[in-house]
């Protein structure tokens, strides 16, 4: 399959989801090579349901998705996830309490889920260091099942960065972090990010003051839709948040970072 004239490493075109409503009602968005984007809308407004259709988690009503030049439906979606390292939630609803953390961690390589087979020593190696780098290699003989939601996240990312991938993709990472344990995480995605040659990154959040320097572009969704997709400097505003949310509040940043209040009626 011949890829798109500008090489991007997602192109969601037309997109629709349907589970009982409309979920999704016509998403166009690309994300170029280069490009770091961040994800925000309110509850409900199909910002999880949209990486889920992107990753073929969940399939779409409609619509046709590119990632790094394979079509979904044409291609081995299996294959094209190997490309795709990617923190959710929505993972730990498909993993057994019974699978071993180091398992949970190596499968991020080939983009499975309950391995079965024995996880070869050298993955085991690189498995364990990267629970140690993220201070928690106290849990590499631990289960799955009885971690925390916070060590469920950390396993989580560990297992993404066991891939070789294009796109890494981020829904709500912060999510049963301390407030520590998220700026340490902010500050490796920062440097991540900030990286010639860094994968693009796609981060889902509720929360504007997690929007890091290093993110270009901003996707806000609302009812399904895209409201506003571009620059990051173009699209966040409070005009466009307050739009959103249905409620008026008032953007600020400070040094690259941003908070967000509702402001007084």
């Amino acid at each position: 399959m011949a890829r798109a004239t500008s090489d991007p490493v997602l192109q969601v075109d037309n997109i629709k989801f349907r589970r009982g409503r409309d979920i999704l009602r016509g998403i166009h968005w690309t994300v170029e090579k280069g490009q770091h984007w961040c994800v925000l809308g309110p509850n409900g407004c199909g910002k999880t349901t949209l990486i889920n259709v992107v990753t073929g988690y969940d399939s779409p009503t409609d619509g046709s998705i590119v990632v790094d030049g394979q079509r979904f439906g044409d291609s081995d979606w299996r294959e094209v996830r190997k490309r795709v390292g990617i923190v959710a939630s929505t993972l730990t609803t498909f993993l057994e309490s019974s699978e071993p953390v180091i398992d949970v961690v190596a499968s991020g390589r080939d983009a499975k889920l309950n391995l079965i087979d024995i996880v070869p020593a050298a993955l085991q190696k690189q498995a364990r260091s990267l629970l140690q780098q993220f201070g928690c290699g106290y849990l590499q003989d631990s289960l799955w099942g009885p971690l925390s939601q916070g060590e469920k996240q950390k396993v989580l990312i560990c297992r993404a960065l066991m891939s070789r991938f294009r796109v890494l993709i981020l829904d709500e990472p912060c999510a049963g972090l301390d407030p520590v344990a998220r700026e340490h995480f902010l500050h490796w995605l920062g440097g991540l990010g900030s990286q010639q040659g860094a994968p693009s990154l796609i981060m889902v959040t509720h929360h504007v003051e997690e929007i890091l320097p290093c993110m270009s572009h901003v996707l806000v969704l609302k009812s399904g839709q895209v409201l506003a997709a571009g620059q990051k400097e173009d699209v966040l505003s409070s005009t466009v948040l307050s739009e959103a949310y249905g409620a008026p509040v008032k953007l600020s940043s400070r040094q690259g970072r941003y908070t967000l209040s509702v402001a007084s009626t």
